[in-house]
Parts: structure tokens; C-alpha cells; sequence
């Protein structure tokens, strides 16, 4: 059984996690939560499982790898396109580095290290679930991003039950990306790879897979 796994750091019981399973071409939410730090995330994502699953990839909501002039081209992309697709606070949905708050900065890379620690051959790719709401065309200038719940992404998850949190919601966009990353989207691009001289804090290598065809449409 695949396993995709969703992150959205978080501050105190605010770092959302997800853990989904493919179910041919969208996936299954096996559980969801909200937890303190990375060390809780880890820990309830082995508590919760399945036997006998493969966790094959991550998408986490948090900046991966630095450049050492500190702003990243690929950053940049995706702000002039959720600019061009509606957003009006492209700079907060994608921020620069030097303004994200430390639960984004420090636990995203944690959490990445620990879970490349616990399953060596997981992917990771770095994802920021509100400018994909906006690639994925699910929201723009009309449409805000707070009134988008699980059920309206059932071109990617199955239909689910029960309420969950945004930080939840985020995660499972995560789970999303990290299906898109996995399995080679071809809508989909890897923005790492536009980076030159990137600086990565731990032991992973991170990617940074974004939809792409909404993009080129208005380029």
C-alpha cells in the first residue's frame, strides 16, 4: 500500500498532518491531525499506519533549501503566477524567506530530516497549499481560499466525511503534491531545478513540484 503524507507546520497544535493512500488515480485519507512540533507528527504517523504500507512521499508547506542570496527563483515564479491568476497577496501565500515565522522555517526541514531518517527512500518535495489552490484553479480573485474544504478536491481525494481544520486541509493539499511529485505529473513541474547553488540544511533532497498548465496558458 502507497502511503503520501501531508505537512503543514504549524505553531502549538497548529502543525497539521495527513496520511493518505492511493486509490487508483486519487487518493484516501487514512488519518489526519494537528500536533505541537515535528517529534508529535512523527510519532502519530507511525502510531496510525497501516500494516504493511510503503510511505513513498511527503509534500510539506515550508521552504526546503535556501540560496545563499537569500530569494529563490522559484519562489518568484509562483508569485507571478497566483498574481496572474487572481491572488492579491501573492507575497504572503508564498513569503520570502527572511519573513517566515519560525515554526514554517525550523520544524519543515525537522520534520523532512525525521521522516528521511524513519523511511530512507521517501520523496520530498516542498508545497504551498494556498498558491496551489490557485494553480490548481480551484480559487481566484472571486473565490478566497478559506471557502475551499477537502469534498472540493475530489478530482484529487476521495469524498470524505466529518470537519476538518484548514491546517488539516493544507496538509492533505500536501498529500497531493507529494502524489503529483511520486508519479511525474506531466502538468506538473519541479521548480528546484531552476535554482542554481542551492544550500540544503539536512539530509534530505528536497523538490518543489507545482501544477504548472494553469501557468502556461497565461504566460
Amino acid at each position: 500500500m502507497e502511503i503520501y503524507l501531508g505537512l503543514d507546520p504549524g505553531g502549538k497544535n497548529q502543525f497539521g498532518w495527513s496520511i493518505c493512500q492511493k486509490d487508483e488515480e486519487r487518493l484516501e485519507i487514512i488519518k489526519t491531525g494537528n500536533a505541537s512540533h515535528a517529534k508529535a507528527v512523527l510519532l502519530a504517523i507511525k502510531n496510525n499506519l497501516p500494516p504493511q504500507s510503503v510511505v513513498v512521499g511527503a509534500g510539506i508547506d515550508a521552504p526546503l533549501y535556501w540560496v545563499a542570496d537569500g530569494s529563490r527563483y522559484s519562489d518568484k515564479l509562483v508569485r507571478k503566477a497566483i498574481s496572474k491568476l487572481g491572488s492579491d497577496s501573492s507575497s504572503g501565500t508564498v513569503q520570502q524567506l527572511n519573513s517566515l515565522r519560525g515554526a514554517c522555517v525550523i520544524q519543515g526541514p525537522i520534520i523532512a530530516k525525521l521522516l528521511t531518517d524513519q523511511f530512507p527512500s521517501i520523496k520530498i518535495t516542498e508545497t504551498h497549499p494556498k498558491a496551489l489552490l490557485y494553480l490548481l484553479g480551484y480559487v481566484d480573485a472571486l473565490c478566497h481560499h478559506g471557502s475551499i474544504n477537502i469534498n472540493d478536491l475530489n478530482q484529487y481525494v476521495n469524498v470524505v466525511t466529518g470537519n476538518y481544520s484548514e491546517h488539516e486541509r493544507d496538509s492533505v493539499l500536501g498529500a497531493i503534491a507529494s502524489m503529483a511529485s511520486v508519479n511525474g505529473y506531466s502538468s506538473w513541474v519541479d521548480l528546484v531545478k531552476k535554482e542554481k547553488d542551492i544550500l540544503i540544511p539536512f539530509n534530505y533532497e528536497p523538490a518543489y513540484w507545482m501544477p504548472w498548465n494553469l501557468v502556461n496558458e497565461i504566460i
